[in-house]
């Protein structure tokens, strides 16, 4: 990170236009950077949003849903393994102990439990996390969950791709109020998760 800001990575970010030729005017590169991009960071927590809003913006609706289920399905098997085979112990106490409970009704209900916790959950990487440590089969939670996103991913490529434009039309002053009460209400959220926490 430190070298990405040194080199100027992030100003040429913030140039205008440089991100979106990247992911346009280099033909399979840009798909595959955007991809990749999801799978790398998405399983460490940051949220699908972030990359299915702008990817509205950048391709066309039906290659821009397609990508983001890729990079969701891809992120999610990620979280997903890395929660079953290397930090089961490590997830196992981030998992509060009442989703502990329906492990059993989760593997006893094959895909259609995988598919509900994807519709009302989306591509959070906790709940990734959640079934990587649960005895749900690798089979079951592939398919359940590429049935499962595909709500929230429509969701998110469509309608995030037009609050960005939207956005993008407000001036300077109202997009960094909307911002900082975002990041307000972030910070707020997770005060409160963690005094709950220690209570």
């Amino acid at each position: 990170m430190v070298a990405f800001f040194v080199l100027g990575g992030y100003s040429w970010l913030r140039g205008d236009g440089n991100v979106e030729r990247l992911l346009t005017e280099t033909g399979i590169v840009g798909p595959l950077i955007f991809v990749a991009a999801m799978w790398l960071t998405q399983p460490l927590g940051i949220p699908g949003l972030v990359f299915m809003a702008p990817a509205g913006i950048v391709w066309s609706t039906p290659l821009a849903i397609a990508l983001a289920w890729i990079g969701n399905m891809g992120a999610s098997y990620i979280a997903f393994s890395f929660a079953r085979w290397f930090a089961r112990d490590w997830v196992s106490e981030r998992i509060p102990l009442r989703m502990r409970d329906y492990d059993d009704r989760i593997e006893a209900g094959g895909i259609w439990p995988v598919v509900l916790l994807r519709v009302v959950f989306g591509q959070l990487p906790p709940a990734d996390w959640l079934l990587g440590v649960t005895k749900v089969s690798t089979r079951n939670f592939v398919i359940g969950t590429g049935i499962g996103i595909i709500p929230g991913v429509v969701l998110f490529v469509v309608a995030g791709g037009g609050i960005l434009e939207a956005l993008g039309d407000t001036s300077t002053g109202t997009r960094r109020i909307i911002i900082g009460a975002l990041i307000a209400l972030a910070v707020g959220r997770r005060v409160v998760t963690r005094r709950k926490r220690l209570n």
